[in-house]
């Protein structure tokens, strides 16, 4: 199967929201349809296939694309009848923003800001965790487990480049159980492209090339070959991406009037290679290789100082993340019982950086992993029941490492180098019965991990078993009713089992090796209705809710022994399991379209409590309301769409900090902002520049520069989100 990037893509450029949309059949496509039935693996990506093979003669009577999801249960399902917390993001869903990051906030659930807005320290929620806490959240590239922060809180992102990228799917809470431990704030998976996304409809060959100008100090470049020709079982693809960025300006006034400026000086290079072979009927391999590399000038914490040290002057670093994936598929003709996917991977990511002058200072993070992952579905049926059965094993060995060279001398930071061990194994279960309207999917993961720090004699060692069973009934046609109840668990770092001594300046750390994993148990309920001709002949609505609730129970933290004196004078230090976490909160999502215009709106609220005290934990959340219109006044080759978000006033509790004696006060108050998009993908038979092959992207971030604090600063906080930014790029097919 191959798709078009530009010829084939979203017809609408405004990103309805994901959850909700569904293909409306082309009736002039049947043969087409019938024919991707032939290719699919699955039933429900069917639309999927047709949508990416789609004609042009098609593309016009077709509204939006089937989103269809594998991260949940990982095999395909619409997100509509998914019975959880679901969004898939295509291509053209993540051109508004150069950083994968900002073009995710779109998504309920997902939170951001409070940073300095660099390449290299973004900051991220998903469903209440994500940076300073990333090991309760699972990010993947083509199934390779990645770090966000490499153990250091002077970084975060998630290396990925949203311009390689076909699909990313995010499932919130705690419904990843086939992933394994890490998955209760949620899972982002991502897929990259093939090399039929470089060619245009009847080539073998093709060459992409694409400029991007941003006024807030990003420029981009990058130029993709392509080669898969029709009666060859091989293909290949090659892309290689240039970005540079300077000083960021940040939104709006401060509370004294000043405007902020983030300094930052950076390069970011993308080097990609994937390789195809079609082995016999229904038997693929591919190997890919990923390299991406930040180059970077920035504050010794890159996420919260917005400027360079004044004694040393800027932090000269690298991040770099290197991923090499092996796959091999096989799904020979209509075998039902044999639909089989295996993996094997390497990655390397890192982090090193040292002062431009007067400290003699070396510091590295680095991350090691090296994995394989095997998974078959069946599909049968026991009378009017059809059923699908996916079991698989994972395995992954992982190790971490901390270089801190200061004047020369070398400081031991007790947990390093450690090594992981996680081995997994899961079956998925859906039955299908009245007809197809009721399915019943049942789940369980069982994992075997193992936390070792090399040269420490004592390693931790422990299993655990994560069910889940959701359920969604068709209760009229396109009124789904849906609920999910799933578990999922987090195992004790080695930083959290093992740190001991004098880490910091602030806390003398003792171990702790009888840590409990963290354990999440969530319930969601809500409905999915997707319906045409509500108001319209031509129209479409789509809505999708989902309720949950559920408490995080033995949450590990840092525990302080207040009063204790250690021989640095400081106090000491330990992480324990302490008392638990609610969290509840609610998703909604509609979508009403017509031909010429349409729009949508969401609306989310998240709230978690601690146990114990009744105060927000991690730390209070802004409910969000976002409205977004399209509209084409030509053709369906020009889209105009502006989307408008609002976060209310927080909740806060506690609703000051004291610090320095000096108390301040969290932020309390209501913030909104706003973007616009053009788009242009010209059609015109007697211009072959004009053919469908070239698009014009036109837009404004932040309109209005409005400032937005995030619920867990403080009033003060000068990190006020990215400030406006008029961008415009160009991207050509030949």
């Amino acid at each position: 199967m191959r798709r078009t990037a530009l010829a084939a893509a979203i017809p609408f450029a405004l990103m309805l929201p994901s959850t909700i949309l569904a293909q409306v059949n082309p009736p002039d496509c049947p043969a087409l349809r019938a024919a991707a039935r032939t290719t699919c693996a699955d039933e429900a990506a069917v639309a999927a296939c047709v949508a990416n093979r789609i004609p042009d003669q098609c593309a016009s009577t077709t509204s939006e694309l089937d989103r269809v999801t594998v991260v949940g249960t990982r095999f395909a399902i619409d997100v509509q009848k998914y019975p959880g917390s679901a969004s898939v993001l295509l291509s053209d869903d993540l051109d508004d923003s150069t950083d994968i990051i900002q073009a995710l906030k779109k998504v309920p659930g997902i939170d951001t800001g409070g940073d300095g807005g660099r390449a290299i320290g973004q900051g991220f929620t998903i469903r209440g965790f994500g940076h300073g806490s990333e090991s309760r959240v699972i990010l993947m590239q083509d199934g390779v487990r990645r770090s966000a922060n490499l153990f250091a809180n002077q970084v975060s992102g998630l290396s990925m480049d949203s311009d390689l990228l076909k699909q990313v799917d995010v499932v919130r809470g705690s419904s990843g159980i086939t992933y394994g431990g890490g998955a209760i704030g949620g899972v982002i998976g991502s897929t990259t492209k093939d090399a039929g996304d470089f060619i245009l409809p009847g080539r073998s060959v093709g060459v992409t090339a694409s400029a991007r100008f941003d006024s807030n100090n990003r420029n981009q470049a990058y130029g993709a070959f392509a080669i898969a020709p029709q009666d060859s079982p091989f293909e290949f693809l090659a892309f290689v991406k240039q970005s540079e960025g300077a000083d960021l300006k940040l939104a709006g006034r401060n509370v004294d009037g000043s405007r902020t400026t983030t300094q930052t000086d950076d390069e970011i290079t993308t080097v990609f290679a994937k390789a195809g072979w079609r082995i016999a009927d229904g038997h693929a391999l591919s190997l890919s290789h990923y390299d991406y590399t930040i180059d970077s000038r920035a504050g010794w914490n890159s996420l919260y100082h917005t400027a360079y040290p004044t004694t040393y002057g800027a932090v000269i670093g690298e991040r770099v993340q290197r991923d090499t994936v092996l796959r091999y598929t096989a799904h020979p003709g209509n075998s039902q019982w044999l639909d089989l996917t295996a993996t094997a991977y390497r990655t390397e990511g890192f982090y090193e950086r040292g002062y431009a002058s007067g400290v003699d200072l070396y510091y590295k993070n680095l991350d090691e992993r090296w994995g394989v992952s095997a998974q078959n579905l069946m599909r049968f049926s026991t009378g009017a029941v059809a059923h699908r059965l996916l079991v698989g094993v994972d395995f992954e060995h992982r190790e971490e490492d901390g270089i801190y060279i200061l004047d020369g001398e070398r400081t031991s930071f007790q947990s390093m180098p450690n090594r992981y061990r996680d081995l997994g194994v899961f079956v998925q279960h859906e039955s299908l019965w009245f007809n197809e309207r009721l399915a019943v999917q049942l789940g369980g993961r069982y994992d075997q991990f193992d936390r070792e720090v090399l040269g420490v004699a004592e390693d931790y060692d422990k299993s655990r078993f994560s069910p889940r069973i959701g359920l969604s009934w068709e209760l009229l046609d396109g009124l789904n009713l849906l609920a999910n109840y799933s578990e999922a668990f987090r195992a004790p770092t080695p930083h959290e089992t093992s740190s001991d001594g004098p880490l910091n300046i602030h806390y003398w750390y003792k171990p702790n090796p009888h840590l409990k994993s963290e354990t999440s148990r969530e319930y969601e309920a809500g409905f999915s209705w997707q319906t045409t001709g509500l108001l319209l002949d031509a129209d479409r609505f789509s809505a999708k809710a989902m309720y949950f609730k559920g408490r995080i129970e033995d949450m590990i933290r840092l525990v302080v022994d207040h009063g204790s004196v250690s021989p640095e004078n400081s106090e000491y230090a330990s992480f324990r399991n302490v008392d638990g976490v609610d969290r509840k909160g609610f998703e909604l999502e509609a979508a009403y379209d017509l031909p010429a215009w349409g729009g949508y709106l969401t609306y989310e609220s998240l709230d978690m409590t601690d146990v114990a005290t009744g105060e927000k934990s991690p730390t209070a959340f802004a409910d969000r309301a976002r409205v977004g219109l399209r509209w084409r006044p030509v053709n369906d080759d020009l889209t105009l769409s502006i989307d408008y978000t609002h976060w209310f006033k927080p909740e806060q509790n506690p609703e000051t900090v004291v610090s320095g004696g000096t108390t301040y006060w969290y932020v309390r108050e209501p913030f909104n902002q706003t973007n616009v998009q053009l788009r242009w993908r010209p059609v015109n038979s007697h211009v072959d520049f004009f053919d469908g092959s070239t698009q014009f992207l036109i837009g404004i971030n932040n309109l209005f520069d409005q400032r937005r604090l995030n619920a867990s600063a403080v009033e003060t906080n000068n990190r006020s989100s990215l400030g406006r930014n008029i961008y415009l790029s160009v991207t050509k097919q030949f």
